[in-house]
């Protein structure tokens, strides 16, 4: 094998091996068009250069045929995959440049397919270089006339490839003068090409040679890509860094099985841990979990949620490094690829130990807001059945006696003048009168039915005394068994009906009433309803409503509940539940 055979085989070795090598690199990024492209070039000039070799060593005039032909193919195939390569390495955007040239020079490789562009070989000569090689020469007829229209084709791009070469030099100098280059050499190579082919000259075709710049090139813009891939990965490293550490929140990575990948200095710092205490192992086992076997497993739960695609949130405790527990509004997320599949979860976690200190605070400060309201209540109705007794037991009696009074001074003046008479007569109205208003006030105050009756009986009475006082129909339904109520209950449930009947007479406009007491489960349940113009949510929640407001606190304070519900022109319901446990033991 001489020195140019053997140039030419070692060059498809290097093409092979690139376009192996590029390959793999495109399969690995699955981004870059330029390394695809780039293969498919390499590989083309691995074929390119063994047929150099074939046409080389070719004996017959058939075989010189054939490998000609098949060398003026290849050309124009590489010449398609040189144009798009400069225009993409470049960046140089020449659409319809592209696609004539891609569409001509694909039409002159069927043209060469039925007709040779070359011309015919009629004979086969082995002749000895001036090297000591021996290679075949051809000889062969006139051209194609299509042969000129090629080689101009192949030229343009040549000089297209010399225009990327300049537009790429301001931002890359290196790029800029190796595809400078290689567009220079590619002309030399065509021109030499075309004196051979144009002149039928028994020359000896370049091939491939030159071309093996276009390997430098390449090896040049991976190296520059990986750097500057490098230096934005570098930059995007710390930035991350910059925001993962810095945070106020406890934030990591974790692998799908639950192993911890990263950890933020907030959360070690918190735990007093080093990085490589808790990097690696499950983060159900670090120390902020470890302190609770419960939180272990609800966390175990949470990352096999979360390896499915779903985001799990809950509450948990987590030791500081004074050893006190916080507490930590915890979450575990899911990380999906473009393909939708979940790669990574990322634990995050928010002390609201302060938060939670502040609604204990505030929830103990209603609570004795509760308390204090509730002994208001207490007191205020103890104070009422103390009034109400003494009006009724000191009043009553005095306005008894005086009663008695002015019918021992009538019975004692019989023949008196009628002034007299007419004035003891309305002495004697008048004490019936406050004898009757006197009552009045001590029922309102307490009634004595709710007392000596119980709850049923004063409900009932309630409701006679709201249809007698108003015309609103009231009926009611009454079927409980008062053994064993706690009188702070009956009283609580009494004054709720009392005041939900003062709303309907002063809000609801309506016609008609219905009151049910019962018990379901052994609770015992207070339902009003009416039919009158309804109440809004807005109104329902209104602060400023102190009949609502007093109504929630009685069934609040005997461990109740109270709800109000209603709508426009459907009337209003008011609902009252107490438990069983609070109505033996409020």
């Amino acid at each position: 094998m001489g020195l140019y055979v053997g140039v030419h085989t070692a060059l498809i070795g290097l093409y092979g091996f690139a376009a192996i090598y590029h390959l793999v690199l495109w399969w690995q990024s699955r981004r870059s068009a330029v390394l695809l492209l780039f293969a498919l070039h390499c590989t083309l000039f691995a074929i390119f250069s063994a047929d150099i070799v074939a046409l080389l060593t070719a004996r017959t005039p058939a075989e010189g045929q054939r490998d000609l032909d098949l060398r003026a193919g290849l050309g124009l195939l590489v010449t398609v995959t040189s144009v798009w390569l400069f225009s993409l390495i470049a960046g140089v955007r020449a659409r319809r440049f592209l696609g004539f040239m891609t569409s001509a020079l694909l039409g002159l490789v069927v043209a060469n397919a039925l007709q040779p562009l070359t011309g015919t070989v009629t004979a086969v000569e082995r002749i000895v270089t001036s090297w000591g090689d021996t290679v075949s020469i051809l000889h062969r007829e006139s051209p194609s006339p299509w042969l000129p229209v090629a080689y101009a084709l192949v030229l343009a791009v040549d000089v297209f490839g010399l225009v990327c070469a300049a537009r790429l030099w301001p931002r890359d100098r290196v790029g800029g003068v190796l595809l400078a280059v290689v567009a220079g050499g590619d002309v030399a190579v065509s021109l030499w090409g075309a004196r051979i082919d144009a002149s039928v000259s028994q020359s000896l075709y370049v091939g491939g040679t030159f071309s093996a710049l276009w390997v430098l090139l390449m090896a040049a813009q991976v190296a520059r890509d990986y750097r500057l891939r490098g230096e934005r990965l570098g930059a995007a490293e710390r930035r991350f860094r910059a925001i993962f550490d810095q945070t106020f929140q406890f934030i990591g990575l974790l692998a799908l099985d639950g192993t911890l990948l990263e950890v933020n200095r907030t959360a070690l710092r918190f735990a007093g841990l080093r990085a490589e205490e808790v990097i690696g192992k499950p983060f159900w086992e670090t120390a902020w979990w470890r302190h609770s076997s419960a939180l272990q497993g609800q966390l175990r739960d949470a990352i096999r949620a979360a390896a499915t695609g779903e985001t799990v949130r809950f509450e948990a405790t987590h030791p500081a490094a004074d050893g006190r527990l916080h507490h930590v509004d915890f979450s575990v997320k899911p990380v999906h690829d473009e393909a939708g599949k979940v790669v990574l979860l990322i634990p995050e976690g928010r002390d609201v130990t302060k938060r939670k200190m502040a609604e204990q605070a505030l929830e103990e400060s209603h609570e004795q807001l509760r308390r204090l309201a509730g002994g208001l209540l207490m007191a205020r109705e103890e104070e009422r059945t103390k009034i109400a007794r003494e009006i009724h037991d000191v009043l009553g009696q005095t306005l008894t006696a005086l009663k008695m009074d002015a019918a021992w001074i009538a019975s004692r003046v019989p023949g008196a003048e009628p002034a007299i008479r007419a004035k003891l007569a309305g002495m004697a109205g008048l004490i019936d009168e406050s004898v009757t208003t006197v009552r009045r006030i001590a029922t309102d105050l307490r009634p004595g039915v709710l007392d000596d009756l119980g709850l049923a009986a004063a409900i009932e009475w309630q409701a006679q005394e709201f249809e007698r006082r108003t015309g609103i129909r009231c009926t009611l339904r009454a079927g409980v068994d008062e053994d064993g109520l706690d009188p702070l209950v009956s009283t609580a449930v009494f004054r709720i009906f009392q005041e939900s009947l003062t709303n309907v007479a002063r809000h609801s406009r309506a016609s008609c009433v219905a009151g049910t007491l019962e018990r379901q489960g052994g609770d015992l349940v207070l339902e009003v309803r009416d039919d009158g113009i309804g109440i809004t949510p807005a109104q329902a929640s209104d602060a400023r409503s102190i009949g609502l407001a007093g109504m929630r606190e009685r069934a609040q304070l005997v461990g109740g509940t109270f709800s109000i519900a209603g709508a426009a022109g459907a009337g209003t319901t008011i609902h009252v539940q107490i438990p069983r446990r609070a109505v033996a033991s409020a």
